[in-house]
């Protein structure tokens, strides 16, 4: 083997070996069952790879469609026996209608777990997505929780995110929290009106 292709063999084992490295190091957060949007799971890669090189964090998507039998938390705890902590995995299934949170021990004051999972407008960003009637309402329910989660996460770091969604989040969220009482309002109001109407009548 003359010079010339020594170098060259030398210049592709380098490359593979990059390519190889950079294959180890690559992670993959979403675990997508067919659940939520492919431009949806892209985001929260791009979220989950950010939060995880800069603070060495993984927080995990699991969205199935059915767990066959088993709960939510039997599932998220047999998939966390794999990871390395820090790690918090958000998780919904779509037959058992179940959303959970389940995360390292060490994650325990990073972020507001009840709130994320509230089902009240004012204070829940997953559960009241959910209940919206319409196609996206899944994926856009968990953007919006997984978004909050993370930037909770990053912020109990002093860490910015320049992934994050913002006030794309805020403004949604708003947006749902005026509808949500609008529709109270004017369900109570009817109620009231028809309970008056009956009793002059």
């Amino acid at each position: 083997m003359n010079s010339y292709q020594f170098k060259r063999h030398k210049k592709i084992f380098l490359l593979v070996l990059f390519l190889f490295s950079v294959t180890l190091q690559a992670k993959k957060f979403v675990y997508n069952d067919g659940v939520i949007l492919n431009k949806t799971e892209v985001k929260i890669e791009e979220m989950a790879n950010e939060l995880y090189k800069k603070t060495r964090i993984s927080a995990y998507l699991l969205a199935k469609k059915r767990l066959d039998g088993k709960t939510i938390l039997t599932y998220e705890k047999e998939f966390a026996k794999k990871l390395t902590p820090p790690f918090t995995i958000l998780a919904i299934t779509l037959n058992e209608q179940k959303v959970d949170i389940y995360n390292s021990k060490d994650l325990d004051s990073a972020f507001d777990k009840d709130a994320l999972l509230s089902p009240l407008p004012w204070s829940g960003t997953i559960i009241p997505l959910l209940t919206q009637k319409k196609n996206y309402s899944v994926s856009a329910a968990m953007l919006n929780g997984y978004a909050d989660m993370v930037q909770q996460i990053a912020n109990s770091k002093d860490i910015e995110l320049k992934s994050g969604i913002g006030s794309t989040n805020r403004y949604m969220i708003m947006f749902l929290r005026l509808s949500i009482y609008l529709f109270l309002f004017i369900v109570i109001g009817w109620y009231f009106i028809n309970k008056v109407r009956k009793k002059n009548g």
